[in-house]
């Protein structure tokens, strides 16, 4: 039996390390070909490992990109959305799994019924509207919709809630505390690894909208990230310089990196209870 169990054990992690690898490759690829001269990116057999090492790709972009400007009108997007998105999808999720209200099933039903329209049949009505007010170059369309939280935030954490005890609800209402005060003081705390999860979801989201800012944006003053990058290819050049542009999606991947490295002890069992509760 111990023979029989090493056996599965050893083919499990052959496995799963294969599975990491090719996933893992892309990236992995991506930094070594940011890395290289321009006349051995696309070298055959791949040499993961480059000789030499040149980082002259991350000069360039610097110099060729506005970088952090860019950087900063993403998180222009990225901080009302998370911060008001997220709060008032938080309590929506709240009174659709601990308050009485009636008809609350149908009209969370209805809400999520809306998910089955894809996205991209509003995109039309969305820019007409918006240029309809003179804001079709600016932040606003890509910020104002999100502030008013989404409906998959929604489900989510109406999962996550639906495990928590209905007695929090009951002590404190004996205590005299209000919805309000139920909310902020026991739910919120309770639900800080539903909401880390949410925080890195959306945060990526925002960070690698690329079609968004795409159909809105005109200006380069007014570029998100994504879209600066894509003038790392559109320079004049007769030919894609593969060093520069991984170069340029080597630094954007950072901030992914940071985010999830800070929340990532929350992220597998905040998953793990909005799957299985509710």
């Amino acid at each position: 039996m111990k023979l029989k169990k090493r056996i599965e054990k050893g083919i499990l992690i052959v496995c799963m390390s294969f599975v990491s690898f090719t996933m893992l490759f892309p990236f992995i690829w991506m930094i070594s070909t940011s890395m290289k001269e321009k006349k051995d990116a696309l070298e055959v057999p791949i040499r993961l490992i480059p000789s030499p090492f040149n980082f002259e790709a991350y000069q360039e972009v610097w110099e060729i990109i506005p970088l952090l400007n860019s950087a900063w009108n993403t998180m222009k997007i990225i901080i009302p959305v998370l911060t008001f998105g997220i709060f008032f999808s938080a309590l929506a999720a709240f009174a659709f799994a601990k308050m009485d209200i009636p008809g609350k099933n149908i009209i969370f039903i209805a809400l999520l019924s809306t998910m089955m329209i894809p996205p991209i049949v509003n995109l039309i009505p969305q820019y007409v509207f918006w240029g309809s007010f003179g804001l079709s170059d600016s932040l606003i369309p890509l910020i104002a919709p999100g502030i008013f939280g989404g409906v998959g935030i929604m489900f989510f954490l109406r999962q996550y809630l639906a495990g928590v005890p209905g007695e929090y609800i009951e002590a404190a209402r004996i205590d005299g505390a209000g919805w309000m005060q139920i909310f902020l003081r026991i739910f919120v705390p309770l639900m800080k690894p539903a909401l880390a999860t949410q925080i890195i979801i959306n945060f990526m989201g925002c960070w690698n909208d690329f079609l968004g800012p795409l159909i809105y944006l005109d200006s380069e003053k007014n570029y998100t990230v994504q879209l600066a990058i894509r003038l790392l290819d559109t320079t004049g050049r007769q030919t894609m310089e593969y060093p520069l542009v991984m170069a340029g999606s080597t630094l954007a991947c950072l901030p992914l990196l940071l985010i999830y490295i800070f929340f990532q002890r929350y992220f597998v069992n905040s998953m793990v209870a909005s799957g299985v509760k509710g």
